[in-house]
């Protein structure tokens, strides 16, 4: 059997890729995925890590704005203000967007639920 170079009748392995039940990951195209996937797992992972930092940019932008209010609000005061007080402020503004943070991703959907259900027995 000789394989022609111009293309005619070349059926050398031809029905392997046909038969194979993998795809090229349509992000990166260098990795194969089975056809019920949408994307590999290393792009999955890398997908979550920029989400992760992400959230943890919010949160160092939120510590920054608390403690810069705080700090202010300390210096009206007449508080030490010195490094112990900036470190205090610090520490309380990181509590205070925790906090806050998990109100509202733990209990605002609690509360809808709970908001959401009353209004039905209200109805009915």
């Amino acid at each position: 059997m000789g394989i022609q170079v111009d293309g005619n009748n070349n059926r050398v392995a031809g029905r392997d890729y046909y038969e194979n039940k993998i795809k090229p990951c349509p992000r990166c195209e260098i990795r194969v995925i089975d056809r019920e996937k949408n994307v590999c797992n290393h792009c999955y992972s890398e997908e979550r890590g920029m989400e992760a930092k992400g959230l943890l940019a919010l949160f160092g932008i939120c510590v920054w704005l608390v403690t810069s209010q705080l700090h202010e609000w300390r210096i009206e005061r007449g508080l030490p203000v010195g490094i112990e007080g900036l470190m205090e402020t610090m520490a309380i503004s990181a509590g205070l967007v925790f906090g806050a943070a998990a109100l509202i991703w733990f209990f605002l959907p609690i509360a809808f639920e709970i908001l959401a259900e009353w209004l039905k027995s209200r109805r009915g």
